[in-house]
């Protein structure tokens, strides 16, 4: 069987789950043996085979069925997760925390675009389902949430930093 991860977006505040409880809830749905990073939705798990669109719906069932949170969730094969990390124009950038990979649910709609305005300080590039997003006055206070991304794209999307992305590959190698 193949590890993958799947990033539940939303975790936390009123939808905040005991990652213990998820590992559960997910083990006996048939994913096999189940890992979590942090508190924030980051799970590698086993996909039995099934594809990262099944993988996806089992995720969002299970924790709908457990927990009455009907959260997106958008999964990456070990391969498609490392293939992601190499391609992130700004992983070599000092601090990780601050560079962030926004990973789609699906390609953007066509004629999406992804303008960001001038006077902003970030940069952004897409590149297939991911966006790479680099903050160089850190992530807190600007305006490029990947509901920003979501909304110029037209697609359901989360965000994670590059820290967290390069774990998750070892975890799931």
């Amino acid at each position: 069987m193949s590890r993958t991860v799947a990033f539940l977006r939303g975790v936390g505040g009123p939808t905040a789950l005991k990652m213990s409880a998820l590992r559960e809830v997910l083990a006996s749905a048939g994913l096999g043996e189940v890992d979590t990073l942090q508190v924030a939705g980051n799970v590698v798990l086993d996909d039995g085979g099934r594809s990262p669109r099944e993988v996806a719906d089992r995720v969002r069932g299970a924790v709908r069925e457990a927990f009455g949170f009907d959260l997106p969730v958008i999964v990456r094969t070990h391969a498609e997760l490392a293939d992601a990390h190499a391609r992130n124009p700004f992983a070599d950038a000092a601090e990780g925390r601050w560079v962030q990979t926004v990973f789609l649910a699906d390609p953007p709609a066509p004629g999406a675009s992804l303008d960001v305005p001038a006077d902003f300080p970030e940069e952004a590039v897409l590149d297939g389902c991911e966006v790479f997003v680099r903050y160089p006055e850190g992530i807190g206070g600007s305006k490029l949430q990947a509901g920003w991304f979501e909304k110029r794209l037209g697609v359901t999307g989360t965000a994670r930093n590059a820290n967290t992305v390069a774990t998750l590959v070892a975890m799931s190698a």
